[in-house]
């Protein structure tokens, strides 16, 4: 049933298309903010793959780094508050409460490296746009 969180990438995929369509100013803050609200389920998504024989053992490496990068940061948050204990078993509703803890950190912090990018892009565009003024 996990396998079926790999579905949750249309969300950052259909944001991309959408913000190239309709050229909006904001377009690498939302797509970072839509990559980050999915990018720890999908990569426990990923990591469940792997007992398909050749394509899912690279699907699945691929998942394990990014989980042990993106999974544990919910689950340490929420130990570090008190709301989890250290060293129980996790149920079900427990990793849904970190996955939603991930999902809001990680997109707080991709969405600022967008709004980075885009404000990069900005004043690239303003510069050359003056550039094209003083000819």
């Amino acid at each position: 049933m996990s396998q079926w969180l790999i579905l949750l990438a249309i969300v950052p995929l259909s944001c991309l298309q959408l913000t190239r369509m309709y050229q909006t100013k904001n377009r690498w803050m939302l797509n970072g903010i839509a990559f980050g609200l999915v990018v720890a389920p999908i990569s426990f998504g990923l990591l469940k793959l792997t007992y398909i024989p050749l394509i899912g053992k690279i699907l699945g490496l691929i998942g394990l780094v990014a989980n042990l990068t993106h999974g544990s940061v919910g689950y340490f948050c929420l130990v570090g508050s008190g709301i989890l204990d250290p060293g129980a078993t996790i149920t079900a509703s427990q990793l849904v409460l970190i996955n939603l803890v991930n999902g809001l950190l990680f997109a707080f912090c991709y969405g600022m490296i967008g709004y980075s990018i885009d404000r990069k892009l900005e004043m690239a565009q303003g510069r050359m746009d003056a550039g094209v003024a003083r000819l």
